[in-house]
């Protein structure tokens, strides 16, 4: 561990090194030209315009590591939902469990699912926060870009986004009128498709409608237990915008959107390899599963949005109001064996209603500043039963678990961010966030015995509440028009919560993040390559965790580790050697490891959930699974003890200690008027664990996904594609519960081929 943080800080100080010779070499760079005009080179990179601060700027002169990809990047790398993200943005891991998606940014994350949880990494949506995290499994279509913004965005983002924010920006209609789409068909008999169409309903009116949907009738694996097929998708979605202009200093977007998806991905678990599962149960390898109830994920989710613009002009008035609804009903069987241990039902309905109100300058002087208010109330319900022979055991000898839950949140935020020019080169910018939260929570827990009576209902009817600042100092100097470096500090926190799971624990404290940033912006050789750099430092405080730990089988706690600290260092290229062919890639090396999580008795330091195969025993001191005295002796009788000690200095979860990934993209004209696109995307992985006793693991692993396009001419195409070309297969959960550890696969090789059509 000392020997990995030793290495990590010598490649920061290289980092450093590099960008101070970055700054000795920038006065001899050339300045780049425009296409067109003498003396430019054919091939340049594009201009990339994100708004990571809340206003359009140049992607180098923002003071953020920042990735943007755009739609084109997207397609040709295969990358068509939020889940392979990683595989283009190394400093993004993403893990899921169930209906949700769990992102991690550069170590930063949640491993709790629970309906009403909110990630620890924002998503947005055309500027509509995204808090469910049901919601952030996401089938692209219409996507105009991606935005990553890495460390916490505490000030103009605020909740949640402690390790960083992604931001999918949707394609918004225009005056011209465009009908593009495609139809394809995969392995494991898959049908997909896909339809745009936008463009002038009337004057100062345009309107458009896209639609995506995919059917896969095969499985990737098998029941061995029902004889199903497991491991299959089907879904469907419609995203429609109005955009009306009734001056050029007005402008409404009214957006919305539907989306129906029916899978097993997250929930058709088995047993680990190696695992004895309770009752000597070994599971099977690969895709299948013995668990003895099917899983399933139905999932409705709708939303709709209204953003007006108004220039004013010293400043821009923005206003978006938002309302989302999902409801989910998942049905899965937590051991993932033949026996009936623990299965689970649930209904889970969210609600969420949002205003913002922005005010932002439009001068073009010394200083610029926005200001805002927000404002958030969220509705989460679940109605669940959990069942099986485990409850039959003491403590709760019962033959099922009727809980209700609910969780009520009032989010209020003031913010504030300036930019001020100290020097025509050199920039300072400020902000600060005021956020006060109100959380309101009912619980129920209602044993049914075996006998058929109806036990006692104990209850939890809580409140939980905390006003806290957050805020931003970053300083920017160019060095020439090409070359810029920067510094940030920022704090960030991520909401504090109780679980609707397990309605009788206590409520878990919010996470608190400071983060020190250096980086370098820079284009070489008339911007022919793109070069950005970081190093980073974060001190993170009640770090929340989740444990299997509990006295109901089905259930999990979500508690807070003492503190966490993160180093890394990130760097992204992309480079445009010649007019056809385009290079991209970066990594980034990170140590992230629990700095103090147990091994204190003093109350404010929370113990580690650690746990032992079976058959063992807790020890008064505990330290890791390096303690001789826990495992008890004979051969394993399946399933875990779980223990409480330290496990400081080990890795937190889903933190690889290197990733990165290289993609090309090469056009070839064809005669007469045809086009070839080849597009290759590769993508390594360091491996990671999943839990804080760090008992399972992900080890190294590699990803391929290629593609060639002929276009014979502009309006139509034919595209073959692979994605895991090598056929890794790899882990994206592993969750050790009481009954054994189970785990989900990500997607084997997959192929297909589709039919392309642009208007």
């Amino acid at each position: 561990m000392y020997s990995r943080a030793t290495s990590l800080r010598v490649s920061m100080l290289a980092g450093a090194a590099l960008a101070g010779l970055a700054a000795s070499l920038a006065p001899s760079c050339a300045s780049a030209q425009a296409p067109g005009e003498a003396g430019a080179p054919a091939a340049q990179l594009d201009e990339i315009v994100v708004t990571a601060q809340r206003r359009e700027e140049n992607l180098q002169e923002v003071p953020i590591a920042v990735t943007a990809v755009g739609e084109q990047a997207l397609q040709r790398a295969g990358i068509s939902t939020t889940s392979a993200l990683p595989q283009l943005v190394p400093s993004v891991q993403m893990t899921r469990s169930g209906p949700s998606g769990l992102f991690f940014v550069r170590g930063v994350g949640t491993t709790n699912a629970a309906a009403g949880e909110e990630g620890a990494n924002a998503l947005y949506v055309d500027g509509v926060y995204i808090g469910d995290l049901s919601q952030t499994i996401n089938n692209f279509n219409n996507i105009s870009r991606i935005e990553v913004l890495k460390g916490p965005q505490g000030t103009l983002f605020g909740r949640n986004a402690t390790g960083g924010l992604i931001h999918v920006i949707t394609r918004e209609p225009g005056t011209e009128k465009v009908l593009k789409g495609q139809i394809g068909y995969g392995n494991y008999d898959t049908v997909s498709g896909q339809l745009y169409a936008g463009g002038p309903l009337a004057e100062n009116l345009a309107g458009d409608i896209a639609l995506t949907g995919s059917d896969q009738n095969n499985g990737w694996g098998r029941n061995r237990t029902t004889g199903q097929k497991i491991k299959k998708q089907e879904f469907w979605g419609a995203r429609s915008k109005i955009v009306w202009r009734p001056t050029d200093a007005l402008k409404f977007t009214l957006a919305g959107d539907y989306n129906r998806n029916k899978d097993d991905l997250g929930l058709a678990w088995r047993l680990e390899d190696g695992v004895v599962g309770t009752g000597g149960v070994i599971g099977p390898r690969g895709q299948d599963t013995t668990s003895n109830t099917p899983a399933q994920t139905n999932l409705k989710i709708w939303g709709v949005s209204l953003t007006g613009e108004a220039d004013l002009g010293f400043a821009t008035l923005t206003n978006v109001a938002a309302m989302r609804r999902i409801r989910n009903h998942s049905s899965f069987d937590v051991d993932g064996g033949p026996i009936n241990l623990v299965n689970i039902d649930y209904v889970a309905h969210a609600r969420t209603y949002q205003e913002e109100l922005r005010l932002a300058s439009n001068a073009e002087g010394r200083l610029q500043w926005q200001t805002g208010a927000f404002y958030l109330r969220s509705e989460a319900e679940t109605d669940q039963t959990q069942f099986g022979l485990a409850f039959a055991a003491p403590p709760l000898s019962a033959r099922q678990l009727d809980i209700l839950s609910s969780l009520k949140t009032d989010s209020y935020a003031a913010f504030g961010e300036a930019t001020y020019a100290i020097t025509p080169t050199t920039k300072i910018t400020g902000g600060v966030r005021y956020t006060m939260d109100r959380r309101h929570f009912d619980g129920n827990q209602t044993p049914v015995f075996l006998t058929g009576v109806v036990g006692p209902t104990s209850s939890n009817i809580a409140k939980l509440s905390y006003n806290k600042f957050t805020y931003r100092v970053a300083l920017r100097q160019e060095i020439n028009d090409d070359v810029s470096v920067y510094a940030s500090v920022n704090r960030g926190f991520k909401a504090g919560s109780f679980s609707l799971q397990s309605p009788l624990s206590p409520a878990v404290k919010p996470q608190y993040i400071m983060a020190y940033e250096a980086g370098l912006k820079s284009e070489w050789f008339d911007r022919k390559l793109r070069l950005n750099l970081a190093a980073y430092h974060y001190d993170i405080d009640d770090y929340q965790v989740r444990s299997a730990a509990t006295a109901n089988p089905g259930a999990s706690l979500l508690l807070n580790a003492a503190t966490v600290k993160v180093d890394g260092f990130d760097l992204e290229f992309e480079a445009a050697p010649t007019e056809e062919l385009r290079l991209f890639g970066g990594f980034t090396a990170l140590d992230s490891r629990f700095h103090k999580f147990g091994g204190s008795p003093v109350a404010t330091v929370p113990q580690a959930p650690i746990a032992y195969a079976n058959p063992a025993t807790c020890p008064a001191a505990l330290r890791g699974t390096e303690d001789p005295g826990v495992l008890g002796a004979g051969p394993r009788t399946g399933g875990f003890t779980t223990c409480f000690g330290d496990v400081s200095g080990n890795d937190t979860p889903l933190a690889p200690t290197f990733s990165g990934s290289f993609g090309a993209s090469y056009t070839a004209q064809v005669q007469p008027q045809g086009e070839l696109r080849i597009s290759a995307l590769y993508s390594y992985n360091s491996g990671y664990v999943f839990e804080p006793d760090n008992l399972f693991d992900q080890g190294p692993y590699q990803l391929l996904n290629v593609s060639m396009e002929y276009r014979p001419t502009e309006h139509f195409g034919v595209e073959f594609w692979v994605k895991n070309l090598t056929g890794t297969e790899y882990s994206v959960q592993k969750l050790t519960t009481g009954t054994g550890t189970t785990v989900a696969l990500g997607a084997p090789r997959t192929y297909g081929v589709n039919l392309k059509y642009d208007f």
